[in-house]
């Protein structure tokens, strides 16, 4: 999405130049306190918005948007928002080297749709629907998986761990009994040699899987925070080159 004619002379006439390094700053000083990887910038440009610094300036934005266009309430806070966005994204972007990713976005909130509907249609904007995100969009799910497939000793254990799981199935009759054993360590009453080997194989495999799932675990945490990190030493390297 980019800033649209109107859009442009909306924000000439509430002076977001004046503001916009200042404002620039702010955000930038947040992420690099707390910033975390995969998070919509949006929130953190409401948030700052609403700063005693910056408080007037929203607020005489909202209103000139109110005046100029049908959007009115709340809808002009959420506008004036994501105009503000639109705005200084490039910059954003710039200092990010290119990790402030954008995604084409499908699940907008009604509210949202009729805000980026009306925005387009008053030209305040064009070519909605977009989120960014610092760093990438969440998908922990495929970042899970990929850690999996990245580590061969794990994949190869969990499925030695499977294995094991399936032949005390096998052995015990029934993959219930098998997966109480792995996920219980509890073991069935029983004297021949095929019941006790079903429940030594359905503990070993339990135990492997739910260790190597232990590991994965502590490696998406290790990820997240390396990610998390570079987020905010990024936003430092901003301040850094300020004042060099």
């Amino acid at each position: 999405m980019a800033v649209d004619k109107r859009g442009k002379e909306i924000l000439e006439e509430a002076k977001f130049d004046k503001f916009k390094q200042a404002f620039i700053d702010s955000i930038m000083r947040k992420i690099s306190i707390e910033g975390r990887y995969g998070t919509d910038i949006r929130p953190i440009i409401e948030e700052t918005l609403k700063e005693e610094d910056f408080i007037d300036f929203f607020n005489k934005l909202a209103e000139i948007i109110r005046k100029k266009t049908e959007i009115n309430g709340r809808e002009c806070d959420r506008t004036a928002s994501a105009l503000v966005e639109e705005a200084f994204v490039k910059d954003i972007s710039d200092v990010f080297s290119g990790q402030l990713k954008e995604s084409k976005e499908s699940r907008f909130s009604k509210e949202e749709m009729e805000i980026y509907r009306k925005g387009e249609r008053f030209r305040l904007w064009k070519d909605a629907n977009l989120k960014r995100f610092l760093g990438g969009r969440p998908e922990k799910l495929n970042d899970i998986i990929r850690l999996f497939r990245e580590h061969s000793i794990i994949k190869a254990i969990v499925f030695i761990g499977i294995g094991a799981l399936g032949i005390s199935a096998v052995l015990f009759g029934s993959i219930y009994k098998a997966l109480v054993v792995g996920l219980t360590l509890t073991m069935f009453s029983g004297e021949t040699l095929q019941i006790k080997i079903a429940n030594i194989l359905g503990g070993i495999g339990g135990v492997l899987i739910f260790f190597t799932s232990i590991t994965i675990l502590l490696e998406y945490i290790l990820l997240t925070a390396r990610r998390n990190e570079q987020i905010q030493e990024m936003a430092r390297r901003y301040f850094e080159k300020k004042r060099g």
